[in-house]
C-alpha cells in the first residue's frame, strides 16, 4: 500500500463523550482506490510514529470504501485464521500503510450503537448484519439505534442476546442489504509488546477515532458492571468513553484481535481491556443459537 492515504485527513487529540472529535470531516466516497505497492521487510519502530500520528480521522478522498456489498448475505459467524497476517512496511520504509489497512479492512465494518444504556461501537461479523458490541451499551431485549460507517446510514438493530459474564451483546441490523464484515484475526497470535489500535466511532456515524498502543498482557483481568472478567488483552490503547466500548482492537494489518470493553486514563497512564476475538466469536455463536 502507499505510504500515506491521499486526500483530506485530520489529526488531533480524540475527545470523550458523545460529541465528535473536532476537525474530523464527514466521510465521503472519493475517486479511485489507492494502488497497492509491493511490500518488503518488517522494520519495527518506523511505523509507530506513522500510526500514532492520527487520533481522530475522517476518510481521505482517495480511499473508496462502502458500507454495503453485493454477495449473498451470509449469517455464518466467522472463525479466526490459523495465523495473523504478517505486517510489512511499504518499500519506502515509512510503514504508514498501517493506516490504510485500518481504513480498508476495519472501518467499513464498524457501526455506531446508541441506547438508553449508553453509546459506543459495534463490529459487523457477517454480511447479513450480525453485530457484536459491549453489553454496557445494549443488553436484555428490544432494539437500539445504529449508524453504519462510513455513510452514517441510520438503522435499527434488534438485540439477539447478551452475555454479561463476557460483557458482549449480539445485534442484528434490520435496515436491509448486505454489509461489509471486518477482517478477523487470531488473538492467539498476539504477544505482549505487539502494537494494537483501539478503534471507536464518532456520534454521527461518519468518523472514527483510532488510539494506538501496545499489548501489555494477554491474560489480564478486570471488573465490569460487577462481573469479574479474566483472560483479557490489556493494552495502552485508550478506549474512549462513549466511543470505544464495543469497538475493535486491531493489529497493524487491519485484523480484529479483540473487542474493546473498558479503559481508564490517569495522566500519562492509559489502560484498555479487550476480550480476545477468539473468545468473542465463540460467545457470538452461542448467542446466535
Amino acid at each position: 500500500m502507499q505510504d500515506e492515504v491521499s486526500g483530506s485527513r485530520q489529526a488531533g487529540r480524540a475527545g470523550s463523550g458523545e460529541s465528535d472529535t473536532p476537525g474530523i470531516p464527514d466521510v465521503t466516497a472519493g475517486p479511485e482506490p489507492v494502488t497497492a505497492k509491493p511490500r518488503k521487510r518488517v522494520r519495527a519502530g518506523v511505523f509507530v510514529t506513522a500510526v500514532a500520528a492520527f487520533t481522530a480521522v475522517g476518510f481521505g478522498a482517495a480511499v473508496v470504501i462502502r458500507d454495503q456489498i453485493t454477495p449473498a448475505a451470509s449469517s455464518a459467524i466467522p472463525s479466526p485464521p490459523p495465523h495473523n497476517q504478517r505486517f510489512v512496511e511499504d518499500d519506502d520504509g515509512t510503514g504508514a500503510d498501517s493506516q490504510a489497512n485500518i481504513l480498508q479492512s476495519t472501518v467499513p465494518g464498524l457501526v455506531r450503537v446508541a441506547s438508553a444504556r449508553g453509546s459506543g461501537a459495534g463490529v459487523v461479523l457477517t454480511p447479513s448484519g450480525l453485530v457484536l458490541t459491549s453489553a454496557q451499551i445494549a443488553a436484555a431485549r428490544g432494539t437500539v439505534s445504529a449508524r453504519v460507517l462510513p455513510s452514517g446510514r441510520a438503522c435499527t438493530a434488534r438485540i439477539v442476546g447478551s452475555d454479561a459474564a463476557h460483557d458482549l451483546t449480539l445485534l442484528q441490523l434490520e435496515c436491509g442489504g448486505a454489509f461489509q464484515p471486518v477482517a478477523i484475526g487470531n488473538a492467539g497470535d498476539v504477544a505482549a509488546g505487539d502494537l494494537a489500535v483501539a478503534v471507536g466511532t464518532g456520534a454521527n456515524g461518519r468518523s472514527f477515532t483510532p488510539a494506538t498502543g501496545n499489548v501489555t498482557s494477554v491474560n489480564a483481568a478486570t471488573i465490569i458492571g460487577g462481573q469479574h472478567l479474566a483472560g483479557l488483552l490489556r493494552t495502552t490503547a485508550q478506549v474512549i468513553p462513549g466511543q470505544g466500548a464495543g469497538g475493535p482492537l486491531v493489529n497493524l494489518s487491519g485484523q480484529v484481535i479483540g473487542i474493546d470493553l473498558i479503559g481508564s486514563a490517569h495522566g500519562a497512564s492509559i489502560t484498555g481491556y479487550a476480550i480476545p476475538i477468539n473468545e468473542a466469536l465463540a460467545v457470538a455463536r452461542q448467542l446466535k443459537r
